[in-house]
């Protein structure tokens, strides 16, 4: 067994620093340029004067349109946009509070946590069109603009669809958020809210039949090789409700104010903050139908006789009460935020009904010892009926100084594996299974100087829970550790630019985990400006690496990715062409995918049987308004 307490040795420096006298900044305030589009999160009264961000409008990486292939993003993914994925560089899910356990569709989901809400003096839309072979189309429309001096509105609209090249493989996704936002004159007192429509339908084919006739191109009409499931689909769909009120308990500052240098100790520095309430309403539905016919693909299956048609329904209401003291105008010696989480959820599979309640008290303090030092730590605690006793303790240092930012970050949680491993009833797989908590101790170190990232995580894990070789929920009966390295160079000479990443990880054994050893991601591009900076043209290659491995399998029935020791996958160049323009604020992408289909190198899975696209031409245009 690990121990299951450690100490943060750091306490001791700071009971000596508390005494101690920094500068603080007051006076004037800052405010934003007004030709520039800054957003910021729901938390944001929390993260201090980097609260806002700027909107990203360079022509780099604009031809990385499908989320789970974005810059920095590795997935494997099912061979066609809008499917399940799941991610190549392993990273826990570690959550406070009841959560289902499907993650394999996150990436084409919009979260609560991820909205953006814009801070314009103008209207604002940003249009984002993507056209490809087999009819694959996409498009994302993000808008926000001011009814008044006091209120701001906006909607967010995504659609993916492919049909994708393999019988019964179209995807048809579609996510919609609107969003208001409302501050009173003084800006003491802010509403925000949102709705959010998750819809997904996906065809589910189970993999191709044989891999030999992919990979001997013996019929390169894809359409015409035979699939597991020909009438399987997969059906999702959530909506979801959510309304913050947040109070300013003294005088606000609209922004940032500039620096003017006074002494105060830490306690003197704190401030009565603002104390808010929010609470969201989720529903969730997931669906899973096919015909007799297509039971033969489970091996494991309970009912040959009738069709399937399993459904899983779960409902949450949290409320979140929460006081700190950070302000968004200064920055701060010390700042505390204290919540506390209450969540009610119905869960329903099939016929069977659970019923839960939770309470989740939750602290976080951060100490800015100068601007070369900070430190923070944060705590929660899971009561109720269920997850009871889960805990997630961090700690964490930041030194930033002239060589460079060093970050190093402590984490110690224990939480119950997800409803699904535990309880799961359908036509094709049934469990009970009483698992133990999961245990996590995790480094993670980081240091980044200009164009240099690095970084290196150390995970140790007892009771790993997993879906093993049959599809069905598993736990280590060992303890797991896992050593990841990643560095990031962005080098530049000339009008050249070579950005190259690449990650490495090992764990101390495959019984229930798969990734990678070595995966490698670099892209050279030549950026040139064009007719006195009026337009910049980009132009370019991007290839991709992994070594060989037993990769994770699909599970269509249950949504889960699990693990096989059949087949080897891997040792492949993906590679891409592209050519990017930018004029003025539009920018075009036109790509050539998946250069080793020219080579008739036919070895292109990230998932087994489920081969990724020919080669073919995307074509995408984004376009940003603000007038």
């Amino acid at each position: 067994m690990m121990h299951k307490t450690y100490h943060f040795h750091v306490l001791f420096l700071i009971l000596i620093l508390l005494s101690s006298r920094a500068n603080t900044q007051d006076s004037a305030s800052v405010t934003p340029d007004s030709t520039k589009i800054y957003f910021f999160s729901n938390n944001f009264e929390t993260q201090g004067p980097e609260f806002l961000m700027l909107i990203d409008t360079a022509v780099t990486n604009v031809e990385k349109y499908d989320p789970p292939s974005m810059a920095g993003k590795n997935y494997a993914t099912l061979g066609n946009p809008g499917l399940a994925c799941v991610n190549l560089f392993y990273k826990p899910i570690i959550n406070s509070g009841y959560t289902f356990g499907t993650t394999a569709f996150d990436e084409y989901l919009f979260f609560n946590d991820s909205i953006k809400y814009y801070w314009v003096g103008k209207p604002f839309t940003h249009l984002y069109f993507i056209q490809g072979a087999k009819k694959e189309q996409s498009i994302h429309v993000d808008h926000a603009q001011n009814v008044s001096r006091l209120l701001t509105v906006g909607l967010q609209f995504r659609y993916v669809n492919s049909p994708g090249y393999y019988q019964n493989q179209e995807s048809d996704d579609k996510n919609f958020v609107f969003k208001t936002r409302f501050h009173s004159k003084n800006y003491r007192y802010i509403v925000l809210t949102n709705y959010i429509h998750n819809k997904l339908n996906l065809e589910e084919n189970g993999g191709i039949k044989y891999d030999s006739i992919f990979e001997k191109n013996i019929k390169p009409g894809r359409d015409g090789i035979k699939v597991n499931l020909s009438s399987a689909n997969n059906y999702y769909k959530e909506n979801s409700f959510y309304v913050k009120q947040l109070f300013m308990l003294s005088k606000r500052h609209r922004f940032q104010i500039s620096d003017t240098t006074t002494e105060k100790s830490f306690f003197g520095n704190i401030n009565t903050g603002n104390i808010s309430h929010s609470v969201q309403y989720s529903s969730t539905t997931q669906l899973y139908q096919q015909n007799t016919s297509d039971n033969a693909f489970y091996v494991f299956s309970r009912d040959s006789l009738d069709n399937t048609h399993d459904s899983v329904h779960y409902m949450k209401l949290e409320n979140r009460f929460s006081w700190t003291n950070s302000d968004n105008a200064k920055k701060q010696l010390l700042t505390f935020n204290l919540m506390l989480r209450h969540l009610y959820i119905e869960n329903s599979i099939n016929t069977t009904n659970n019923y839960y309640n939770q309470l989740i008290p939750t602290g976080e303090v951060n100490f800015r010892i100068s601007d070369i030092l900070k430190l923070s730590f944060f705590g929660d605690f899971v009561s109720g009926n269920y997850n009871v006793g889960d805990f997630n303790l961090k700690a964490g240092l930041k030194f930033r100084w002239k060589i460079g930012t060093f970050n190093y970050q402590l984490q110690n949680a224990s939480q119950e594996p997800a409803r699904l491993y535990h309880s799961y009833s359908s036509n094709h797989f049934i469990w009970e299974n009483t698992f133990k908590k999961e245990y996590y101790l995790v480094n993670k170190f980081n240091y980044n100087y200009k164009t240099l990232w690095t970084g290196l995580n150390i995970f140790a894990i007892e009771n790993y829970t997993y879906f093993n070789e049959h599809g069905t929920p598993a736990q280590l009966d060992k303890n797991l550790q896992i050593v990841q390295a990643s560095i990031r160079k962005l080098l530049n000479i000339g009008n050249w630019s070579l950005d190259t990443r690449i990650y490495y990880q090992k764990a101390s054994n495959s019984y229930g985990i798969r990734f990678p050893e070595l995966m490698g991601n670099a892209s050279l591009f030549y950026t040139k400006a064009l007719f006195k900076e009026a337009a910049i043209l980009q132009t370019g290659l991007n290839v991709f690496y992994n070594t060989p491995y037993f990769a994770y399998s699909y599970m269509p029935a249950t949504r889960s990715f699990y693990v096989q020791d059949t087949k080897e996958i891997g040792d492949y160049f993906y590679g891409d062409y592209f050519l990017n323009l930018q004029i003025k604020r539009a920018r075009l992408f036109i790509k050539y995918h998946n250069l080793g289909y020219l080579m008739s190198d036919f070895r292109y899975f990230t998932v087994p049987s489920y081969p990724m696209k020919d080669g073919g031409v995307r074509f995408g245009i984004s376009w940003m308004f603000y007038d």
